[in-house]
C-alpha cells in the first residue's frame, strides 16, 4: 500500500483540497439553492451540497480527464445525481415537503422571483424542473444544461417548452 505522507501523494492531495474549496466558495450557495429547489427540505439539501462536494474531491480525477467541460456544469451534474439518489430513498417519500418562497429566500442572494413562480418550479415534474433550474437560476446554456443531464440539446429546449406551458 503506498504511503500517503510526504510526498507526491500529499501535495496533490492538498492541490484538489485547494480546488475543491475554492470551487465551494464560488459554487456553494448556487449548489445549495439548486438542492433545495429540487428536494424541497432545507436539510436534505444542505446534506446532498456537502455530498456534492465530498465526490467532487473524490473524483477531480474524472473532471480532470473530460475536455471543455466548466467545473460547474460538472458540479451541478453531480448534485442533479446525488438529489436524484435522495429522491429515490424510501424515507424521502413520506418526508413533509411543505416549503415556502421564504425558505428559499433564507439560502441567501435569492433572485426577486415573485412568490407564483418559485411555486410553479417547485410543482413542475422533476425532469422539467431541473432544466428549468440549470437553465434559469444556474444561467446555463441548453448545451451546457444538456452535457449536464447527459443528453441532447433539443431534449433541453423541448422540456424547456413544455415547462413553460405548463407555468403559463
Amino acid at each position: 500500500m503506498e504511503m500517503i505522507l510526504g510526498g507526491r501523494k500529499t501535495e496533490t492531495i492538498q492541490n484538489y483540497e485547494t480546488v475543491v474549496s475554492a470551487w465551494y466558495d464560488a459554487y456553494g450557495t448556487d449548489i445549495l439553492r439548486y438542492c433545495f429547489m429540487m428536494l424541497g427540505n432545507r436539510t436534505d439539501a444542505e446534506d446532498a451540497t456537502q455530498e456534492t462536494f465530498l465526490k467532487a474531491w473524490r473524483n477531480i480525477g474524472r473532471y480532470e480527464a473530460r475536455n471543455g467541460c466548466s467545473p460547474k456544469s460538472w458540479i451541478v451534474r453531480i448534485a442533479g445525481n446525488t438529489c436524484r439518489d435522495y429522491l429515490r430513498r424510501a424515507w424521502h417519500k413520506y418526508e413533509s415537503r411543505l416549503i415556502t418562497p421564504e425558505d428559499l429566500q433564507k439560502l441567501g442572494n435569492a433572485p426577486d422571483e415573485s412568490r407564483e413562480l418559485i411555486m410553479d418550479v417547485m410543482n413542475l415534474p422533476e425532469k422539467y424542473r431541473e432544466v428549468v433550474l440549470l437553465v434559469f437560476m444556474q444561467g446555463m446554456t441548453v448545451r451546457e444544461a444538456a452535457e449536464c443531464m447527459q443528453t441532447s440539446a433539443s431534449t433541453i429546449s423541448r422540456r424547456l417548452e413544455k415547462a413553460r406551458k405548463m407555468i403559463a
